[in-house]
């Protein structure tokens, strides 16, 4: 799963547990201290799909924060 976040929407996700790198850095991308996919310049945040937690909380927060997914899990769509 996708998702291109300004630096304000990536505050918005360091409070709630991530930890991402500070632009223009890229790298590794944790959720509550687990490694869920990594950052860059090109693609934005790209979060592996089998981290659920990971992306349900992304799901969840779309509206709330301001962001848009792309190639969300079909499972995570269906609630």
């Amino acid at each position: 799963m996708d998702i291109w976040l300004s630096d304000k929407q990536e505050n918005e996700l360091r409070k709630d547990g991530w930890t991402i790198p500070k632009k223009p850095e890229t790298g590794s991308v944790f959720f509550k201290d687990k490694e869920v996919g990594f950052i860059d310049n090109f693609v934005g945040l790209s979060i592996e799909n089998e981290q659920t937690e990971a992306v349900r909380y992304l799901v969840d927060n779309e509206d709330k924060i301001g962001y848009a997914l792309w190639n969300v899990p079909k499972i995570e769509r269906m609630w």
